[in-house]
């Protein structure tokens, strides 16, 4: 007992102290994706030999009964090999990766599965259901962890080894969030020699509340007041020193996700990184309205970095 906790402890502080990267695979259609940019961004972090922890989580909506177990069994069986094979295929890009097959619920599950073993972020695929949260909503709604979400036509190529992220778009709102997420972007955009902008958003429907409270405001008193707003927000990033020379900065007007996405579309982005409010006080997990719309509607890749 005392060897197994021993041993946990160790083994729990050498993986803090590298840069793991956590793949959630269904071992769908869509688990080619989510490796490609699992090596991509363990090859971009690692500080030693990339390493890769691949976990399939089968959970059930209900107990099985008894007479089910022999089938759940085959099934783990057949996942666990097919994971032995991934394992193959990501050596070939000298990547270390373990796998795990868990049978049980899913939020659970990864929670204690990433508080043994921290993660760096965790890379999962985005579906979404008209009728029912899908298991990656529910996962980036769950889990206060860094996450990049695979997703947008930028990624629906993507193959083991072809990941290239040339163009980074950094949305800032300048909480400490987006702060923590500038300092993630810049340093991608430093080690993998990317281009980068970054933005920040007024938001039109908020502008249009103030004008309503404002009322009979001229046209030339709007504005003024635009133009005072969008100086502000200027003065603001200016204000953010870790922004590198080289990157363009821009203040835009307009439905925050909408503008961040059209931005993304014209400008040929190949990922986004914004922050994402971390766990509460209660204990639930706060993403943001805006950082929840765009994940569901962007062109590419998001990261949101939490901590």
């Amino acid at each position: 007992m005392f060897f197994n906790l021993f041993f946990l402890t160790i083994f729990r502080i050498y993986m803090e102290s590298k840069k793991t990267i956590f793949a959630a695979v269904d071992l769908g259609p869509d688990t080619e994706k989510v490796l490609s940019y699992s090596v991509w961004l363990s090859q971009t972090l690692a500080e030693g030999p990339p390493e890769i922890y691949m976990l399939d989580v089968m959970d059930y909506a209900l107990t099985p009964p008894a007479y089910l177990l022999p089938y759940m069994e085959k099934e783990e069986e057949s996942c666990g090999q097919e994971l032995k094979e991934w394992v193959g295929r990501l050596k070939r890009y000298g990547v270390a990766a373990t796998g795990r097959i868990a049978v049980g619920r899913l939020i659970e599950t990864f929670d204690n599965t990433l508080r043994d073993f921290p993660a760096a972020v965790l890379v999962l695929c985005h579906k979404s259901h008209i009728v029912r949260t899908s298991s990656s909503e529910r996962l980036i709604k769950s889990l206060d962890v860094p996450m990049l979400v695979v997703r947008g036509g930028k990624a629906d190529s993507a193959v083991l080894g072809s990941v290239a992220v040339s163009n980074i778009l950094c949305a800032v709102d300048f909480s400490e969030h987006s702060r923590k997420a500038l300092e993630f972007a810049c340093s991608l955009a430093e080690k993998n020699s990317s281009s980068i902008i970054v933005t920040h958003v007024l938001s039109s429907l908020e502008l249009d509340k103030s004008f309503d409270r404002l009322n009979n405001l001229s046209e030339a008193d709007k504005q003024k007041y635009l133009n005072h707003a969008i100086h502000e927000a200027e003065e603001s990033m200016l204000s953010m020193t870790n922004i590198p020379d080289k990157a363009e900065r821009t203040v835009k007007i307009g439905v925050p996700y909408k503008k961040i996405n059209d931005i993304a579309s014209g400008r040929d982005i190949d990922l986004i990184v914004m922050g994402a409010q971390g766990a509460s006080s209660t204990g639930g997990v706060l993403l943001g309205s805006i950082a929840e719309a765009v994940v569901k509607s962007a062109p590419c890749p998001v990261m949101l970095v939490r901590k």
